[in-house]
């Protein structure tokens, strides 16, 4: 019984009748979600521009993270000495506000083969 009151509950006019919430809620996407919308939601533009331009960034920097780190091997080689040495000798940091000269860096340390 309690179940048949719930249900007859959503034909009340509130819900479907005219200006009612059903009604309101069936017309599509949200206000600054379509281009239409956004020409007149002026405030909303530099939003979206800022949002956009911080996921493109972000995607940039894990492109660079996965092909440009050493953390991560996409070379298929049997020895591992020619996969790690690949490294040596080069610059893979970002930034280098210490000014340290990576053609020597690697040369050094010892080689175990």
């Amino acid at each position: 019984m309690f179940f048949t009151k719930m249900m007859r509950a959503v034909d009340h006019p509130y819900i479907t009748g005219p200006g009612g919430r059903k009604a309101n809620n069936g017309k599509g996407s949200m206000q600054g979600l379509t281009l239409k919308s956004l020409k007149h939601h002026v405030a909303l533009q530099p939003l979206f521009a800022i949002i956009g331009a911080g996921c493109i960034f972000v995607g940039a920097y894990l492109y660079r993270l996965a092909a440009k780190t050493t953390d991560i091997n996409w070379r298929k080689e049997k020895n591992p000495a020619n996969t790690y040495g690949y490294y040596d000798g080069k610059q893979f940091k970002f930034m280098n506000p210490s000014g340290i000269d990576y053609s020597k860096y690697g040369q050094d340390r010892p080689k175990f083969e």
